[in-house]
This record gives structure tokens, C-alpha cells and sequence, in this order.
């Protein structure tokens, strides 16, 4: 086969099963159709199940049939900003649809030169395994003696097996192995792809890490070119405004902003208004020291590390983010740091979402709070008092997440998530903050209405990276759609929300990070003189490719039983908060979602991308 340019040109197949490996071409239509990352998973996945596969998860998600795919994109590891992303995809586990997450650190790079576009892992193991990738080349190690360590100790353990601090590793700890929901895969000591329970599927499949040493080189079109750009995309990134936000305090630069947006829940989507400059980043770094990091490649540095002690120890804490600072933070009534760094680490030791176990917790402490279901949840409680589950009390959210990881008293159920906590517990379905399973993230719905109709029709469920509209909103006149935004009405704007799903496909195809927000007009010129590909240097064509792997997926989760009348937003977040900066905004957007159906090609009836619009794509 002629030589790909921006590809390894591979795919490794892994059977978990068989402990067998492999190795297929990677077909340069289909690269040039699905890009890579996300959506060549999601094609990847397609073309692997039958229709028996299907009816089995529908029933099973956990069934050694769910693929599980690890892949990076045309332009990871470039001189593209902030290029270091893999993605990980299958079917969730929680959601029991079609499910993906993305992660940065250092992993991502060394991830593009092992060899492989995409690493598809099937089958389940009877014993626990991690597998060794260097150049090509794939091995299967026993695990036995590392199930059951945390994240950082599993790393450390593959390097010193074997024998090399230079192998890069992605992992799972005991919320993985006890395969709570909403597990997470984590990289780099705290770096996460977080969302969809994809570290379950690694728990189910005894896979306890993917070690990777790679030094393959990759061919491109145009290298010149696509230094040139990514350099002068870099400075532009560096010039920004929100970059040197980023830069000074991390995502967490937000907390005050967004608490006067109204977009910043507090008490489980109950509230708005809570003490916000307790919890940003001046904050933070004015209460302990707090050191800067980055992404490889990247130029923002967003990340932290955050340094506490814990009696006479000293915890090197990754983070936290905002997401987890609300969700562990007010969302739970805490407004302390203390509790929230504790749970941030214990979530990056053992492979937990913070958002999906922040949500649940709140669920929780909500119900209590409101005399809801008390009697069964007094019956699940164990070494906790129904007494302690209340607002603002960080040692009983602490408490309630260790037994969430070990799967130990109430924690079984609400490793579960809100969806099948409100089932279990027999309260009303409306009061479990979710979207198709998935947790609602810490923007409210209310605050952005672009942002709620996103969360309805979003790929995965309720997830604001998939369709950031409330990055948006307050600039929409940069798409070219509107001079000017209203927040809280987004009639005539539904396309937009559409476009906006599909360039975020786009980016987590390319598996680059979307802070840099780079113009349509650059991508294209990158992913020219990356792959060649005239369709992808075409920024209408780029954004075809962006929408064929976005109902790629919904036909995928239709497949899995996804209707219509799973697009919809659950009462806690659609009811008008008496105060704050969204005060009396109640939400009814059945006309939006109308809209949107119209826009993307979607059958009302069904809720499935429609003949016409699947043969339009190529599907």
C-alpha cells in the first residue's frame, strides 16, 4: 500500500481473550472520511459489531464484544497548538450508548509515534494484563501484582517491570477495577479521560494499562508548511486573552465569572449564588503553593498541581479543574478547599470522573436534605449516619466517595449514577441530572440555552466539551451566523448548535485541544499539510467529515436504543431558580430540538439520522 502521509497507515486489533494481536492497513478513505481520533473509532466500532453484538449490548455494555479504542488524530504531536490528545471510545457503560473521552498530558505523543492510528482492544482476559506497545511491536504482561494499586503506583510499577522511566502509561485504578460507571482512564499521574465509564471496560476486560514507548516517524505533505502555521497559530494563542486567563489560574479562572453568569450550580442545580471567590484560582494559589504545567507542546498551561499535607505527609495534588472544584465544591454546599483537593486526588489515584461522582453525591445529599427516599437509603447506609449527609459537609462527601470506589455500602449504588439512583431509591426520574445517563456537567443549562439544547442532542449526553456553547454565545458573530447573542433565547440559532457539535468532532478527530479555539481557516491549512487531503484542507468539506462522525455515532446509539424522546433535559435543571444571574429562565425547547432535527437530517418519529441524510454523508 502506497505510504500515508499524516498516519501511521496501522491498526492493531487486541484480543483480550486470546492474547493475540492484529495488525490491519488503516484504509485512506476512511481516514480521510473519519479524520482519526473519535470519529475514526466510532467507524472503527461500527464496522466491528453485528447486529447480534448490538442486541447483546443493549442488554450487556460490559460483554467482551464492546471494542475498546484507543487513538490519536492527523495533527497530534504536530507543531498545532496544544496538539498532545488522545481519545478513548466504546460503548458506556453508564449511558449504555455510544461513548468517548479525550485527554492531554505526555501520553498522546508518545501514543501517534507507537506505531498505530488507533489501538482496538476486544475480547476479556481471565487474568489481569497490562499490554506493551514499542514501535509496533505489542506484548501482554501479567498484572497480577499491580490489580489493586492505585494510578501513580501502577505507573511506577510498569517502568520499574520494565525497566524504563521513558515508557508512558494510561491506566486504571480500583474504581476501574470495581467497575463503578462512570471509571475513568488516567494518564501522566492525573491527566483523564474522564467521561463514560470507559475505565469499567477496562476493569471488565482485566486491562490494567496500556504502556507505550514509541519513536515511529510520520510522513506529512507539507512539514513546512505545517511548522510554519503551527507556529503562527501559536502566536496568536499566546496573544489571547483567554490563554493568559488560562495561563495565570488554570481553568479555574472561571468560578467567579460563572457564578455571576448563573452558570455555576450550587446545591445540586438548586441555586446559583454561593460565595464564588472562595473558589478561584487567586484563591487557591493564595492558600497553598500551586505550580504551573503543561500539556506537551502546549503554550496556555493550564494545568496544576497543587501541594497540601496531609498530617505529616505531603500530597502533589493534579488540579483541580473546575469542573471538579464545583462539583465536589458547591454543587456539594462546600466552599472549602480541603475536601475538594481530597476528592480531586482520590479521583486521579483510582480512576473516578469527578463530575458524574460529584453529581451523584449531590444527588444524594439533595434527597436527604428534602426528606426524599430516606427509607431506602437508610437501608443502604453503612459506617455513614443519615445524620452527616447534608450540605457543606466535606468528610461525609469524602466518606461517601471512598465506598463509591470500593463499591461498599450506598457507594454501590451510586456507582451506579443519578439515573439508576432515582430508579433504586423510587423518586422521581425529573430530579436526576442527566442526559441519556450521562451527568450534567457544572454549567447549568439555564444559564446557556445554545448550551442546553447541545447537552439534549450531544453524542454522548449532557458533556460541555462537545459543543462549549457557552464559550460561544457571548461571540457567536466569529461563526459568521450573528452580530449579536442572547443567552437565554437561542430560536433561529439551532444550525449553529449543530455546526458547533460537528467543528468539536473535528477537533477530537484531529485529537488536538479546543482552548486555542483555532479558526476554521487555520484547521483546514493544517490538515492540508498534514494529510494531503484536499477534502479536509476545504473548510465546508472539513466540516462534512466533522458531521459524518457525528451521526455516525447517533446511528450507532440508535442502534443501542436511543429514541427521540431520550433528547430531553430532566426538570432539575428545566425549573426557574428564584434568584442569581438566570433568575425566572425556565426552559421548554421542544421547538429548538424541532429545529435542530430539521437542521441535522434527523427522523422526529425515530430520532434517527434519516436515508437521505446518511446517503448525503456516505454513510
Amino acid at each position: 500500500m502506497k505510504k500515508m502521509l499524516g498516519y501511521n497507515g496501522k491498526i492493531a486489533y487486541i484480543d483480550m481473550s486470546a492474547a493475540k494481536a492484529e495488525i490491519k492497513d488503516l484504509d485512506p478513505k476512511m481516514a480521510e472520511d473519519y479524520i482519526g481520533g473519535v470519529s475514526l473509532s466510532a467507524k472503527l466500532i461500527y464496522d466491528m459489531l453485528s447486529d447480534a453484538d448490538y442486541e447483546t449490548l443493549k442488554n450487556d455494555p460490559f460483554s467482551p464484544v464492546n471494542p475498546l479504542v484507543f487513538a490519536t488524530g492527523p495533527l497530534t504531536g504536530t507543531a498545532t497548538p496544544s496538539s498532545s490528545r488522545y481519545s478513548v471510545s466504546g460503548i458506556s457503560p453508564l449511558t449504555g450508548m455510544w461513548g468517548e473521552s479525550t485527554s492531554g498530558g505526555v501520553f498522546p505523543t508518545i501514543l501517534r509515534r507507537c506505531g498505530f492510528d488507533a489501538i482496538v482492544i476486544h475480547g476479556e482476559s481471565d487474568k489481569p494484563k497490562y499490554v506493551f506497545i514499542e514501535n509496533g511491536e505489542i506484548q501482554f504482561k501479567n498484572a497480577d501484582n499491580i490489580w489493586g494499586k492505585d494510578t501513580r503506583e501502577t505507573i511506577e510499577a510498569i517502568k520499574k517491570d520494565l525497566g524504563d522511566d521513558k515508557v508512558r502509561v494510561a491506566c486504571i485504578g480500583k474504581g476501574g477495577e470495581n467497575l463503578v460507571k462512570y471509571a475513568a482512564v488516567i494518564n501522566d499521574e492525573g491527566r483523564a479521560a474522564g467521561r463514560c465509564g470507559l475505565g469499567a471496560i477496562m476493569g471488565k476486560k482485566k486491562l490494567k494499562a496500556l504502556a507505550i514507548k514509541g519513536g515511529s516517524q510520520i510522513e506529512y505533505a507539507d512539514r513546512e508548511t505545517l511548522v510554519n502555521s503551527g507556529k503562527g497559530a501559536i502566536k496568536g494563542v499566546q496573544n489571547a486573552f483567554a490563554s493568559n486567563f488560562f495561563s495565570h489560574y488554570g481553568t479555574l479562572c472561571y468560578t467567579d465569572m460563572g457564578m455571576v453568569l448563573a452558570d455555576v450550580p450550587s446545591n445540586y442545580f438548586t441555586n446559583s449564588e454561593f460565595i464564588a471567590e472562595r473558589l478561584t484560582g487567586r484563591a487557591l494559589k493564595e492558600q497553598y503553593p500551586v505550580l504551573k504545567y503543561a500539556c506537551s507542546g502546549c503554550v496556555i498551561g493550564c494545568g496544576r498541581t497543587t501541594i497540601m499535607e496531609e498530617g505529616d505527609n505531603e500530597l502533589e495534588i493534579d488540579g483541580p479543574e473546575y469542573e471538579t472544584t464545583a462539583a465536589f465544591g458547591p454543587l456539594c454546599g462546600i466552599l472549602d478547599w480541603d475536601p475538594i483537593l481530597k476528592a480531586n486526588h482520590m479521583c486521579n489515584l483510582e480512576s473516578v470522573d469527578t463530575i458524574s461522582s460529584g453529581v451523584s453525591i449531590a444527588f444524594l445529599i439533595y434527597l436527604v436534605e428534602n426528606k426524599l427516599g430516606l427509607d431506602n437509603i437508610t437501608n443502604l447506609l453503612s459506617g455513614i449516619s443519615i445524620d452527616e449527609i447534608k450540605w457543606g459537609n466535606g468528610d461525609v462527601v469524602l466518606k461517601l466517595l471512598d465506598q463509591i470506589i470500593k463499591r461498599e455500602g450506598i457507594g454501590d449504588l451510586l456507582a451506579e449514577g443519578v439515573k439508576v439512583m432515582a430508579e433504586k431509591l423510587g423518586v422521581d426520574p425529573g430530579l436526576a441530572a442527566h442526559v441519556k445517563g450521562l451527568e450534567i456537567p457544572m454549567h447549568d443549562p439555564r444559564a446557556y440555552l445554545g448550551q442546553a439544547l447541545s447537552y439534549m442532542t450531544c453524542c454522548v449526553g449532557a458533556n460541555h466539551e462537545k459543543g462549549d456553547f457557552f464559550n460561544i454565545d457571548g461571540d457567536a458573530a466569529s461563526f459568521g451566523k450573528v452580530r449579536k447573542a442572547d443567552r437565554f433565547n437561542i430560536d433561529g440559532r439551532e444550525p449553529l448548535v449543530m455546526e458547533l457539535q460537528d467543528i468539536m468532532n473535528v477537533m477530537d478527530s484531529a485529537c488536538i485541544c479546543n482552548f486555542p479555539h483555532l479558526s476554521i481557516a487555520v484547521l483546514a491549512k493544517l490538515f492540508k499539510a498534514s494529510t494531503g487531503f484536499g477534502t479536509l484542507g476545504n473548510k465546508k468539506k472539513m466540516i462534512v467529515a466533522g458531521e459524518r462522525g457525528s451521526n455516525l455515532k447517533r446511528v450507532i446509539s440508535c442502534k443501542l436504543g436511543i429514541k427521540r424522546e431520550d433528547d430531553c433535559l430532566p426538570k432539575i435543571v428545566t425549573e426557574a431558580l428564584p434568584s442569581g444571574g438566570s433568575e425566572g429562565v425556565s426552559l421548554n425547547l421542544e421547538d429548538n430540538l424541532k429545529a435542530f432535527y430539521a437542521s441535522r437530517g434527523w427522523d422526529w418519529e425515530t430520532g434517527a439520522p434519516t436515508k437521505e441524510k446518511l446517503e448525503q454523508l456516505g454513510i
